[in-house]
C-alpha cells in the first residue's frame, strides 16, 4: 500500500475519536453560537449543540432554543451553529 492510501483511512480513524464537546462563542440574551467540530459526528454534534444551547438559553430566562443557521470555518474545521432563545 502506497503512504497516499494509507493517510486517508488513518484520518478517517481518527476522526471517529473526535468528541462532540459543544463550546459557547457567543450569547447576548437573544440568540447563542455554540461551536462543534467538523470531524464530529453531525448527528452527535447536532445533539450536543442544541443541549448546550437550551442550557445557556434557560439560564437567560427563555423556554427553549431554536436551530437557526450554521456557519462552516472550512481552516479551522469549526462549524458556529446558531440558535434563537424563544
Amino acid at each position: 500500500m502506497k503512504v497516499t492510501t494509507i493517510i486517508p483511512f488513518a484520518v478517517l480513524a481518527l476522526s471517529a475519536c473526535v468528541p462532540t464537546n459543544p463550546i459557547v462563542s457567543d450569547y447576548n440574551g437573544a440568540s447563542v453560537t455554540i461551536v462543534t467540530s467538523q470531524f464530529a459526528d453531525r448527528e452527535q454534534a447536532a445533539q450536543a449543540a442544541q443541549a448546550e444551547a437550551t442550557r445557556i438559553c434557560r439560564t437567560g430566562g427563555s423556554q427553549r432554543a431554536e436551530y437557526a443557521s450554521t456557519r462552516a470555518n472550512p481552516q479551522t474545521y469549526e462549524n458556529f451553529n446558531l440558535y434563537l432563545c424563544l
